[in-house]
């Protein structure tokens, strides 16, 4: 068989184990998630509704009038995983589409950050941003307004868990 046929039959075999592995390493790292803002900003709560709304950009103002500056990990974070099929119904690979036709009409996806710590500096430091983190990676400088639970549940009330490391 010459190579190019083999590698034509190897490939979408290839591809399929690669999306396995991510799916069975996403499951197997589901945390709780926090979605936080800052401590200065009004809301108490949000609603899933509102969160998937703002995280897909179709509304950008707070009540307050205040432009919202969501924040989201890189596509390949187990978080960004967890918080994109919970809030957004699908997974950060399947929504490269939607992202490309925005694009050209002037909305950029929300700002990437690389860790729990520059989640919370951002949001600290942006008024009206919105982002999410390990519920046991919060500290006073910001405010949980929902909550993802590892079983996929979701709430605007303060969960029983622990982190027990």
């Amino acid at each position: 068989m010459p190579t190019s046929s083999l590698m034509r039959h190897i490939m979408p075999i290839l591809i399929l184990a690669c999306l396995f592995v991510q799916t069975v390493s996403f499951a197997a790292e589901k945390s709780i998630l926090a979605v936080i803002v800052a401590n200065e900003h009004p809301s108490k709560t949000i609603s899933h509704p509102e969160l998937k709304l703002i995280y897909w950009r179709k509304k950008t103002y707070w009540a307050n009038g205040k432009r919202i500056h969501p924040v989201n990990f890189p596509a390949d974070n187990s978080l960004r995983m967890q918080f994109s099929n919970s809030i957004l119904g699908s997974l950060p690979g399947a929504q490269n589409d939607y992202w490309n036709g925005l694009y050209f009409h002037g909305t950029s996806p929300p700002h990437v950050v690389h860790s729990d710590e520059a989640m919370i500096r951002y949001i600290q430091e942006t008024t009206g941003s919105i982002g999410y983190i390990d519920a046991c990676k919060i500290d006073a400088r910001v405010k949980p307004v929902f909550w993802i639970m590892s079983n996929g549940d979701m709430s605007s009330d303060l969960p029983n868990f622990s982190c027990d490391q």
